[in-house]
């Protein structure tokens, strides 16, 4: 005897989210941080369609995390290869600001856009022009084209779809035996779905505040390192990526000069801080490298009745008021009004105390910086950190500069962020690989303590004196 075809599958996923899927694909309503490192924890089927809810912001987390299931869409289950599009179902409002959203974090701001990113801030211009056009040409370069060469805008990767509250929109066209699939907008975080005889309804309550799939690793703040002024360490607070469903992504916590910096904003960054025994309010200030969702969940970067310093260079903070005005439907004004902005630029050092900090353009696809952090010791001794950022292994470059996509001046610029005389008390690195990230042999020669970041592999055969990074680990380079 056969059995009754089931038009839809239902997977809860967390507070927040839940999963329908049909032979057609898999829809998505709600996508808070993370959401895809559950669905690949839990092994579901992977979406690639997506409802936003009303209620975008819970519990200083993001209901809109794009990113991820949409770069797993393009990469992973191959729709950019296939030239099918991720769709995107929300308010019309909402729909145009994440498409801003999006554009920034896959392809960057347009070189007039950078450029004008300070005038727009209300700053006086300092970006050099030679270095933002560096970085714009190199993002062109390697962002996603289509078979004639040009480079591939999001309308051209997303369909979004206006879904008001009280309308229906299809889903998923009647193909054999399965039935068109639509989705009603009951209210604002509330959902109906119909295939044929079967019908959904989903409420997305979140009334706890949602976790992550993965264990969160701590290595608790003692009462000494927080009342030192002389600790310089700095703590792991996640070490991988975005497609590792076991680890957290990018975020460090620096320890200078009596005060704590965060070094990129994790999902999640309150729980990890209160596991290590701390609060969002010992935060100094935290420097942006760039406004990838796996280095910044844009939520947790803001406080209630508190403008949160943010470091960053003009063009990176401007893209990153784009993703905060996205996720909370306010003006880009508004957005700015969460933040003391201090512009921090490529190649001109910023003292802050007995710490100097001087950032530098990585190559990534889109604007991103590395960190060079110097401490005077207790003897006079400097004590150094480096930082690579996000940035393309040593033969890609090549072949930028082949291409002639990097100019010599880059070229020599580049070659000097770290080289095998250059000491440091910890360098930490993206051993990503791939097109757009590290290659651990790049380092193998480095004589000072090495330190692999933004992988999920375990790399072996490295150096004794190099180390594979987990999160919660605890460097410290001068002790408390």
């Amino acid at each position: 005897m056969g059995s009754e075809f089931t038009a839809i599958t239902e997977y809860p996923l967390m507070e927040g989210a839940v999963l329908y899927s049909t032979s057609l694909g898999g829809l998505l309503i709600g996508c808070p941080p993370e959401v895809l490192k559950t669905l690949l924890t839990k092994h579901y089927p992977m979406p690639n369609t997506v409802v936003i809810p009303g209620t975008m912001t819970r519990f200083s987390s993001s209901q809109a995390c794009l990113e991820f299931p949409f770069y797993h869409f393009l990469f992973i289950q191959q729709g950019l290869a296939q030239g099918k599009k991720f769709r995107v179902l929300g308010k019309k409002k909402v729909l145009e600001d994440l498409k801003e959203m999006l554009r920034v974090t896959l392809l960057g701001p347009a070189y007039e856009e950078a450029m004008g990113s300070e005038t727009q801030l209300g700053l006086k211009p300092n970006l050099s022009s030679k270095k933002v056009q560096a970085i714009c040409d190199e993002a062109a370069h390697l962002a996603l084209k289509g078979k004639d060469g040009s480079i591939l805008q999001v309308e051209q990767l997303v369909e979004f779809i206006p879904l008001e509250v009280g309308e229906k929109q299809s889903v998923y066209p009647s193909v054999g035996e399965q039935p068109e699939v639509l989705i009603e907008r009951l209210g604002e975080d509330s959902f109906r779905c119909y295939a044929g005889k079967e019908t959904y309804t989903t409420i997305l309550g979140a009334a706890n505040p949602q976790v992550p799939i993965y264990p969160m690793s701590a290595n608790p703040v003692t009462a000494q390192e927080k009342n030192s002024a002389q600790a310089f360490s700095i703590r792991l607070l996640g070490t991988s990526e975005g497609f590792d469903p076991t680890k957290p992504a990018n975020g460090s916590l620096i320890r200078v000069d009596g005060k704590w910096y965060l070094w990129d904003c994790p999902a999640y960054l309150r729980q990890h801080l209160k596991a290590i025994g701390l609060d969002f309010s010992d935060i100094e200030g935290i420097f942006v490298s760039h406004v990838h969702e796996d280095h910044l969940d844009i939520i947790e970067t803001i406080e209630k009745g508190k403008k949160v310093k943010i470091f960053s260079s003009p063009e990176i903070f401007h893209c990153m008021l784009l993703k905060l005005k996205a996720n909370l439907g306010c003006s880009y004004k508004e957005a700015q009004a969460h933040y003391d902005f201090h512009p921090f630029y490529a190649g001109k050092p910023l003292k802050l105390g007995k710490a100097q900090f001087e950032v530098f353009y990585s190559v990534h696809a889109i604007p991103a910086l590395g960190l060079k952090l110097h401490v005077e010791g207790p003897n006079g001794e400097t004590k150094g950190l480096y930082i690579s950022g996000d940035q393309l292994s040593k033969a890609n470059v090549a072949k930028l500069v082949a291409s002639k996509v990097i100019n010599k001046p880059r070229a020599q610029e580049i070659e000097a962020f770290l080289t095998p005389d250059d000491l440091y008390d910890a360098i930490l690195v993206d051993s990503g690989g791939g097109l757009i990230h590290g290659d651990p042999a790049d380092y193998a020669a480095q004589p000072s303590p090495v330190y692999y970041l933004h992988t999920g592999k375990k790399l072996k055969e490295i150096p004794k004196h190099h180390h594979n990074c987990l999160p919660g680990d605890h460097i410290v380079i001068l002790e408390a």
